[in-house]
C-alpha cells in the first residue's frame, strides 16, 4: 500500500498545482478519458517478473500502447500517472525511489533528482538500443542533463516545441525560411498572440542569432541581466504588435479562433490541433533560429525491482512502432528519427511542414536546467514586459 498512501499524501500537499505545458494533453481526443480510464491499471501491489510499474506523465501511455507492449513482450504495465515534475519528484523522495520501475521526468526537472542522492540507478548503455533515435537529439541530451558525473542517468524519450502559429489564408510563410523576426513585421502590428514566459527567450534568440549568448546567460548572471535587458527593449517596443497574451492551451485557442490573431508564438500541439479543426487556415512553423523545444527523459528509480522489464519498455518505445504509437496518441513528438511513420498521411505532412522535413530538430533551441537566479531574473523582466 505504500505506493497509493504516498500518492495521496501528495495530492493533498498540492491542492493548487501550476499550468503546465501537459495541460494541452486534456484538449486531446485521444486523452479525453484518461483520468476515467487509468485507475484500471493501478495496483497496490508492487510489480512481479511479468510486470512492470510505470510512473509518467498524464495521458502519455494509451491502452491500445499498454495491450500491444504486453502482446511483443508478455510483459504488462501498471501505469500511474503524475501532472507535475514536482509530483514525480515528491513521490520519488517519500517512497525512497520504491514502487516504480521507470519515470519519466523532464530534462530540466533533472538536477533535482541529482541532488537527491540515491533516487536513480545509472542507465546501463549496453543494454539499449538506440539505432532508431535521432542523432542530434540524443546527443544534445548529453548537455541537458541526462548525464551525471560521466555516467548516463536519463534516456530522451519526447519532445515538443514553440513556434510560429499563422492564419495561412493572409500570411505565406515557409518552412526553413520564417523567422521570430516575422511576427514583428509591421503589417502584423496589432494582430500578434504570444506567451510572456517564453517571448523574451524567443527576442532574445532572435536578436542573437545563433543561441551563444542566451547560451552563456545561463551560467553569467550579469550576461543574462543584459540578454532580458535587450529583449525587454525590443519587447516593449513592440507591445502594440501584441492583440493578446496567452498562458493556457484555452488562451491559445481563442486567440487564433476568437480574437482573430493572424500570427504569434505558440505551442506545436495545440497549433496542430488547430491546424486540424480549422482545416488547415492556421498552421504551424519552426523558426529558423530554432524552435524553443523541451525534453522528457526515461530514468530508472533506485529502488526498481523490474529492471529487465523496465529496459524492454526504453527499447520498445525508442523503436520506430512504440515511438510512433506514442506519437499518433499524445500528438507530442518521439525521440524516434521515424516515429512519424505511425502517423496517419495527413498528420506526418503537417510534421514535415511544421519541421521542414526534420531539417528544423537539427536546430532546436532547447529549455535547459535554469539556477534559481536565472528562473527569478528572468520573471523580474516578464513582469516588466507585462507592467509596460
Amino acid at each position: 500500500m505504500l505506493k497509493n498512501t504516498v500518492l495521496e499524501s501528495i495530492k493533498t500537499q498540492q491542492a493548487a498545482k501550476s499550468f503546465t505545458r501537459r495541460g494541452l494533453l486534456k484538449s486531446v481526443a485521444a486523452v479525453a478519458g484518461a483520468s476515467a480510464v487509468f485507475p484500471l491499471f493501478s495496483s497496490p501491489s508492487f510489480a512481479s517478473s511479468g510486470e512492470l510499474e510505470v510512473f509518467a506523465w498524464q495521458g502519455y501511455f494509451s491502452l491500445e500502447m499498454i495491450a500491444e507492449f504486453k502482446k511483443d513482450t508478455g510483459i504488462a504495465i501498471t501505469f500511474t500517472d503524475f501532472e507535475t515534475n514536482a509530483e514525480a519528484l515528491l513521490n520519488l523522495k517519500a517512497s525512497k525511489a520504491q514502487g516504480f520501475d521507470l519515470v519519466f521526468p523532464s530534462a530540466t526537472s533533472l538536477s533535482n533528482w541529482y541532488v537527491a542522492d540515491d533516487l536513480l540507478q545509472p542507465i546501463d548503455e549496453s543494454r539499449l538500443v538506440l539505432d532508431e533515435i535521432h542523432p542530434s537529439i540524443l546527443k544534445k541530451s548529453n548537455d541537458l542533463g541526462t548525464i551525471y558525473r560521466g555516467q548516463r542517468y536519463a534516456l530522451p524519450f519526447s519532445w515538443g516545441a514553440e513556434g510560429i502559429s499563422f492564419d495561412s489564408t493572409v500570411r505565406d510563410y515557409k518552412p526553413g525560411e520564417v523567422s521570430w523576426a516575422d511576427q514583428w513585421s509591421s503589417e502584423n502590428e496589432g494582430f500578434v498572440a504570444t506567451r510572456p514566459h517564453s517571448a523574451l527567450t524567443s527576442m532574445a534568440l532572435m536578436l542573437d542569432g545563433t543561441g551563444e549568448r542566451l547560451n552563456s546567460a545561463y551560467v553569467n548572471e550579469d550576461l543574462a541581466r543584459e540578454v532580458f535587458g535587450e529583449a525587454l527593449l525590443f519587447a516593449i517596443e513592440h507591445k502594440s504588435y501584441v492583440r493578446q497574451f496567452w498562458n493556457d492551451v484555452e488562451g491559445l485557442t481563442s486567440a487564433f479562433t476568437l480574437n482573430n490573431c493572424v500570427v504569434g508564438q505558440s505551442w506545436d500541439g495545440v497549433a496542430i490541433d488547430l491546424w486540424k479543426s480549422s482545416k488547415s487556415k492556421f498552421k504551424f512553423l519552426a523558426p529558423k533560429e530554432g524552435a524553443l523545444a523541451w525534453l522528457d527523459t526515461m530514468v530508472v528509480p533506485a529502488g526498481a525491482e523490474n529492471v529487465d522489464q523496465a529496459y524492454e519498455l526504453i527499447n520498445w518505445l525508442s523503436s520506430v512502432k512504440g515511438g510512433g504509437m506514442f506519437m499518433a496518441h499524445t500528438g507530442h513528438n518521439s525521440v524516434v528519427n521515424r516515429a512519424k511513420e505511425g502517423l496517419d498521411l495527413a498528420s506526418r505532412d503537417r510534421f514535415d511542414f511544421a519541421f521542414n522535413g526534420g531539417e528544423a530538430i537539427e536546430k532546436l533551441y532547447w529549455w535547459k536546467p535554469e539556477p534559481k537566479w536565472f528562473q527569478e531574473l528572468r520573471e523580474l523582466y516578464v513582469r516588466k514586459y507585462k507592467a509596460a
